[in-house]
């Protein structure tokens, strides 16, 4: 079933990137279900028009395929999005990449595979703030959100350099609330767990009792209600969170 897009209505809309499996999926199906509209992007143009198609069930949705490293990939993600929503009231930074498997300890990991982690992981997130933001701030309320791991603080070996690369994650997104604090827009990165993906199976074959992403983006939903009433944000700006047991707490680094 196909939905006509609507610029006038007042349901936010909220850009997902890595929407087509794991959190960013279960986001945006979360979100849709919620009362939002979902903009989102992915690598694979056949999971993209199969996300698309079980999406567009719930309600429109606008899917852009293509590697959010190229800048014309967050153009036209960015541009899709208000041409056919007429506004963006949220950016999830959710696609991400382990880089090299299994996963090297640091001095063994190759200048190739540092430079692939951080420039997913930290420069691609960066750069499509930098096109939506403009865009964001023409509300009254915004929110940022970029999906941290426990590996930013952990110092598990193996996971340094992905690791590394959300720690700056967290850095940006930290210092930006600070920077747009004055424009409404409510920013935080946040730890989601572990989730039983298939991300995380290919860095750990054998791990048990994850968490579903279904679980983890029902608690991060209370985030994303202040778009669309009235009521406070859950969170001062800039904490970083995390969701544990199926809640979502603060979690900000001493």
């Amino acid at each position: 079933m196909n939905f006509p897009h609507d610029k006038n209505s007042n349901s936010p809309v909220i850009v997902i990137t890595g929407g087509t499996q794991g959190l960013g999926r279960a986001l945006a199906e979360t979100l849709l279900q919620g009362g939002f509209r979902v903009s989102f992007c992915a690598r694979s143009s056949v999971d993209v028009e199969a996300a698309k198609a079980a999406l567009q069930s719930i309600s429109p949705v606008v899917a852009v395929s293509g590697d959010i490293n190229d800048d014309t990939v967050q153009t036209r993600l960015v541009d899709e999005t208000v041409r056919a929503f007429g506004r963006i009231d949220g950016v999830v930074n959710n696609a991400s990449t382990l880089g090299s498997l299994p996963l090297p300890v640091i001095l063994q990991s190759s200048f190739e595979n540092d430079r692939h982690v951080f420039a997913t992981n930290v420069l691609a997130p960066l750069q499509l703030l930098r096109k939506a933001v403009p865009i964001l701030t023409r509300q009254s309320r915004s929110l940022i959100l970029g999906i941290s791991s426990d590996a930013a603080a952990g110092g598990y070996p193996g996971w340094g350099i992905y690791g590394a690369s959300k720690a700056a994650l967290d850095l940006l997104h930290k210092t930006m609330a600070a920077e747009l604090a004055a424009d409404g827009v409510q920013v935080h990165s946040v730890d989601p767990g572990d989730m039983d993906t298939t991300m995380h199976h290919a860095a750990d074959p054998g791990a048990q009792g994850l968490a579903s992403p279904a679980t983890v983006a029902r608690a991060l939903l209370p985030l994303f209600m202040p778009l669309l009433d009235s009521r406070s944000h859950p969170f001062a700006t800039g904490t970083r969170l995390r969701v544990a047991g199926g809640v979502l707490e603060g979690a900000d680094l001493a």
